[in-house]
């Protein structure tokens, strides 16, 4: 930018409104500015191309939770806390964000608030990215004077957790310094707990979340937030004899009992005893929730990581098999096989091994009388050239029958 677009840039701007619009007629789109907790200070009269996000952010004077929790799941506000760059926005319409630019205004470290240019177009110029970076400079005398005295409010409180689940922070140091701001200790036993619904939430189901959070016994809830249709929560054991699995079975037992909703689903990654490993218990339980999509009869009554067995792995071994192009000439054999007779080898085979290889417990889910299967695992051994005394060989059937389930699933 030349030296003359820098004094016309600056020219005429007393007020926060008056930046904004100046902003705004230089780059040709509609901009806000938002303070450190995402309250609007600001927004250009620029009408053209508003999106949804927009409007609802200068109708409630705040950024939307559903907004602010897409930034911190899509990896752009972990980006505007490390620098002071401009930061390119890509759209989440499941939100009614436009692409956008953004850059972060800062005194030393400290973030005063953000700067939005909803630029709606593909390529970012340098001569924009000098403009935003000027425009924060600009802003920090008037986010200073709109800074709240107080920061321990809802909206820091969320940030903080947001920081932690993102692995946005994870010196020790610098996470115990800001837990001291809202008077915890994170230490000893935690794990993020996850709640699924299968609608949004509503006010009253959020009520009687918030409510079991405080009463439940098995596990004591630090941090919690609601994200469209999850609750997060980072939880804490008392005592030896809790545990996270209980917390999670009453809570849902709980809800869908006094709620009559169902269902919800329930996962929690593992425990750790420094914070700094928050994020990866966040993935964990995502994880979990992911393969209970994937494998619901399997994992229906399964809500912690480590309880994921060689589900844990499965998405990496299905992209191992794809990768080699491999396949299991028993289990095609038995494919072929069931295709000519109308037999139902295939899913006897699978049943068996889900069974751990009680016949009692697998004819009875296969609903046939057990000398039937007994005679179908023997036709099962010749066809498919298959030893089912053979741990290995039965482990490798039973991960690819899994794998095909996936496969299936995919189609």
């Amino acid at each position: 930018m030349h030296s003359s677009d820098k004094r016309g840039f600056s020219r005429d701007v007393h007020s926060p409104e008056g930046l904004a619009d100046r902003i705004s007629d230089i780059l040709k789109c509609p901009v806000t500015i938002e303070d450190s907790n995402h309250r609007l200070i600001s927004y250009s009269k620029h009408e053209a191309n508003v999106d949804d996000a927009r409007v609802a952010t200068i109708v409630r004077r705040k950024v939307p939770d559903k907004v602010i929790n897409s930034l911190w799941k899509n990896g752009v506000m972990a980006k505007l806390f490390e620098s002071d760059e401009p930061v390119i926005v890509p759209p989440v319409e499941s939100v009614g964000l436009g692409r956008r630019i953004a850059v972060s205004v800062r005194k030393n470290q400290v973030i005063l608030g953000f700067i939005w240019a909803q630029t709606n177009d593909d390529t970012v110029d340098e001569n924009t990215i000098q403009i935003l970076k000027e425009a924060a400079q600009l802003a920090k005398n008037y986010l200073l004077q709109h800074q709240p005295k107080q920061r321990n409010s809802e909206e820091s409180y969320k940030e903080f957790f947001w920081q932690l689940l993102s692995g946005n922070v994870r010196n020790r140091a610098d996470i115990e310094r800001q837990a001291k701001r809202f008077g915890m200790e994170l230490n000893g036993h935690m794990s993020i707990t996850l709640m699924e619904f299968d609608t949004d939430i509503s006010e009253m189901m959020e009520r009687h979340a918030y409510y079991l959070t405080e009463t439940l016994q098995q596990a004591r809830v630090i941090f919690r937030l609601f994200d469209q249709n999850q609750l997060i929560m980072l939880t804490q054991l008392g005592t030896m004899k809790d545990s996270f699995h209980d917390f999670t079975a009453d809570f849902i037992h709980k809800m869908e009992e006094r709620l009559h909703i169902k269902p919800i689903k329930g996962a929690f990654g593992l425990t750790y005893d420094s914070p700094e490993h928050i994020t990866d218990s966040y993935k964990q339980a995502l994880k979990v929730l992911e393969l209970k999509e994937q494998f619901p009869e399997n994992l229906q009554d399964t809500y912690g990581y480590h309880d994921l067995g060689v589900f844990q792995f499965i998405n990496e071994i299905r992209k191992l098999r794809t990768r080699y192009a491999y396949h299991n000439e028993s289990l095609e054999q038995l494919k072929e096989y069931d295709k000519k007779h109308r037999s139902e080898m295939l899913v006897s085979l699978e049943k068996f091994l889900e069974c751990d290889c009680n016949v009692h417990k697998a004819s009875q889910l296969l609903h046939i009388h057990i000398n039937t299967l007994n005679y179908r695992l023997k036709r099962i051994t010749e066809i498919g050239h298959i030893d089912l005394r053979n741990y290995n060989q039965k482990m490798t059937l039973y991960l690819d029958l899994l794998v095909d389930k996936m496969e299936m699933n995919r189609l």
